[in-house]
């Protein structure tokens, strides 16, 4: 026959208060985390605004010199800057006090950059064997001013043609 024992088997586990000094520990830890957290996403977020005006620039200088030389006709208005194109696209850059917006037929972009004053110009070269449209953009940038200056040049048919007119 088989015989019951009432003995008590013990089993390994925690005791409630191995339990809750780890649970402890364990909050600790996240504490330190969230606090570390918090800070680098805090630098992160002032590193991205920082960084924000030089990219804009870059973009602005990059769009800029790329119309000028892709496109075919250049005309400016009083805060405005037209780029016609061979096929008939047009490029139109809009000044505003705290922004310069780029329109194009499928993108549309925006510069957070201030700007202060826009010089539109017709210079000749040194040899005075060519002559160039100037802009000259005078932003300010981390309270100091920075002027941009871009150049496209004016082949001999226009020239012929204001002179027709």
């Amino acid at each position: 026959m088989f015989r019951f024992q009432n003995k008590y088997h013990s089993v390994a586990a925690f005791s409630i208060i191995e339990a809750i000094v780890g649970m402890a520990v364990t909050a600790i830890i996240m504490g330190i985390l969230f606090v570390i957290f918090s800070i680098v996403s805090g630098r992160m977020l002032d590193f991205k605004n920082q960084n924000q005006l030089v990219n804009d620039l870059n973009r602005l200088t990059y769009s800029l010199n790329k119309d000028i030389f892709e496109k075919e006709k250049m005309k400016a208005s009083e805060n405005e800057i037209y780029f016609n194109g061979y096929a008939g696209e047009r490029v139109t850059y809009q000044f505003f006090d705290d922004y310069i917006l780029r329109n194009s037929e499928t993108f549309v972009d925006t510069f957070q950059i201030k700007l202060k004053t826009m010089v539109l110009d017709t210079v000749k070269s040194k040899s005075e064997q060519f002559v160039f449209q100037k802009i000259k953009l005078n932003i300010a940038s981390n309270e100091k001013e920075l002027d941009l200056r871009f150049y496209k040049r004016v082949y001999p048919n226009e020239l012929l043609q204001k002179i027709k007119n």
